[in-house]
């Protein structure tokens, strides 16, 4: 009856949130008897930045790889079968650092080899290589990448491969020069470098944006690929901490970058970008209401849909979906998923009041959402399902004892979505004991 009677009481409060929010809900609202999750470490975490986190491959073996953070700043990565469930760890880098914006990257080359690169929250890029294909158990020796850059700090990796390049590797990355005076003197890039051999050598990076020496405008990005021609850029102009944050979309073909719409930008030898020329998909001048991105994916056509977030007060986190229908972009709010997730300081100061639970898209079928939000003053991981102009939402937790938050979508995966996420304490980036746990449905 227990049970029952809070399944009734969900669905009560989703239909007012429908009916004040313009949300279409079904009225089914489903909730799973049991948790039908398992943990796939007891010990990591990562950000949303630095990506892709986890990947499907099935050569030989059928595994799922997966890299993360320990609370002892180790650079892990893990490997689990998709039939056995045997789970595989390997230590990359003993105590980097504690910061989970150290999470390492995967990329698999065409002969099954794992290439891994992870870096230092403002500091040094590193690479390692698999000896074997599918192999997690030994590894070349670690390699630090400096891609010309003599005086750049670096944060984030995102490696992308595009066969119709003959298989190159396109790495972007945030950078900043060492602060030598006052804070505007600091100048945020997002670089891109390339290899043209399957990562042995990369190319002197180049500054595709930048803040044009303004502290404030650090540039964000999430990127998507169609792994053959076309790579598309989801990014803001600032940390909404700190600065009045819209949102933009271009992607690159080809050496040029592109409007969403198909207009062409710039070649690639003219960058940096000019983004003052470049269209919005959300304008923060327009609302008045600061913004940060989650996630980029591509529909059956190609075409890109976002998640974001809005914050009116750091109490209101408000997600938001939006997808380019061809012709402009068309952008829905989701729901309001809470405050932030982090915990105050002793001091009583919030240092991220913009970390929300998390909202990302499913790569494969971008009418899946997942995200966190705030239930009952806990953090759950919910999944939305677009049904034309309706959704469909499921609980795949519910009644935690500890937060659940920052999930992701297994990326390379054509089946049902394999769902993974932290769970536990997080009171900064910094500072957190979080597992991992993982939702595979068939």
């Amino acid at each position: 009856m227990m049970k029952k009677n809070n399944e009734f009481r969900r669905y009560i409060i989703l239909f007012m949130i429908g009916l004040f929010s313009g949300i279409n809900v079904y009225s089914q609202i489903n909730v799973p008897a049991a948790p039908d999750y398992q943990v796939a470490t007891q010990d990591g975490a990562w950000c949303w930045f630095a990506d892709p986190r986890a990947v499907y491959h099935k050569g030989k073996q059928e595994k799922i790889y997966y890299g993360y953070i320990s609370s002892q700043g180790d650079v892990v990565v893990s490997s689990r079968d998709m039939k056995t469930k045997t789970i595989e760890n390997f230590v990359l880098h003993e105590k980097l650092q504690i910061d989970d914006h150290n999470v390492p990257t995967i990329l698999f080359l065409p002969d099954g080899k794992l290439l891994v690169f992870y870096t230092e929250h403002n500091g040094k890029f590193f690479m390692r290589k698999s000896k074997n294909a599918e192999d997690i158990s030994a590894w070349e020796e670690e390699v630090i990448l400096s891609f010309g850059l003599d005086d750049e700090f670096i944060t984030y990796s995102h490696p992308v491969m595009l066969s119709d390049e003959n298989n190159r590797i396109y790495m972007f990355f945030r950078s900043r020069n060492r602060r030598t005076g006052a804070a505007q003197d600091v100048n945020w890039k997002q670089h891109y470098s390339y290899s043209d051999d399957l990562g042995k050598t990369w190319s002197i990076a180049k500054a595709y944006l930048t803040s044009k020496g303004s502290h404030n405008k650090i540039p964000y990005l999430k990127i998507v690929s169609d792994h053959k021609s076309k790579i598309h850029f989801l990014f803001t102009d600032g940390h909404p901490k700190v600065s009045l944050s819209s949102v933009y979309h271009v992607y690159y073909e080809k050496d040029k970058f592109y409007q969403t719409n198909g207009n062409e930008l710039q070649g690639i030898h003219e960058i940096p970008l000019d983004i003052t020329k470049i269209d919005k998909v959300y304008d923060y001048d327009k609302v008045k209401v600061k913004s940060w991105i989650w996630d980029i994916a591509l529909d059956k056509k190609g075409r890109p849909v976002i998640a974001y977030a809005r914050f009116p007060s750091i109490y209101d986190h408000i997600y938001y979906y939006a997808y380019w229908d061809g012709k402009k972009w068309q952008d829905h709010e989701l729901i309001n998923a809470g405050k932030y997730m982090t915990e105050p300081e002793k001091n009583g100061k919030v240092l991220e009041e913009h970390y929300s639970g998390g909202l990302v898209l499913d790569h494969h079928n971008p009418k899946n959402v997942f995200m966190s939000r705030q239930v009952n003053g806990v953090f759950e991981i919910e999944h939305w399902q677009r049904k034309g102009e309706k959704w469909k939402t499921t609980a795949l937790t519910h009644h935690s004892s500890a937060k659940n938050i920052r999930p992701y979508v297994v990326d390379r995966h054509a089946g049902k979505p394999i769902v993974m996420w932290m769970h536990g304490v997080y009171d900064h980036f910094i500072r957190y004991n979080t597992s991992i746990l993982i939702n595979e449905k068939k």
